[in-house]
């Protein structure tokens, strides 16, 4: 037997407002900025966002995790074509990322702004 569910929403139990993934396994948070540095074109989950300092990058939430216990996954775009991301901060309600570039051809890696997407999942405090 086969069944069909067609909906245009769904809501809370109280129908006034979207369901609230908090302990399911789903990206909680997207960020994407690719015109200015620390600042987001696209985002979800996010309060804000800022520029950290040089490759750097502040993300605060718009809902708190249930502590440091989550994984944030994400790229750069690097005409050099080599990045490395890492975390350097990382709370219950924020990170942030540092961005490398500069690694082709057995060079050093520095800080820099690059164009950045990230995405994170966890369960949600």
């Amino acid at each position: 037997m086969t069944s069909v569910l067609n909906v245009d929403t769904i809501a809370d139990k109280a129908g006034t407002g979207p369901v609230g993934l908090t302990k399911q396994t789903t990206i909680k948070v997207f960020y994407d900025s690719k015109t200015t540095f620390g600042t987001a074109d696209k985002s979800f989950g996010l309060s804000s966002s800022s520029d950290a300092g040089t490759g750097q990058t502040g993300l605060s939430f718009t809902n708190a995790f249930d502590g440091p216990f989550y994984v944030a996954a994400g790229m750069l775009f690097d005409t050099d074509g080599s990045i490395l991301n890492e975390q350097t901060l990382k709370v219950a309600g924020s990170c942030e990322i540092r961005s490398y570039g500069g690694l082709n051809g057995g060079g050093t890696a520095s800080a820099q702004d690059k164009d950045i997407e990230i995405m994170i999942t966890g369960d949600l405090a």
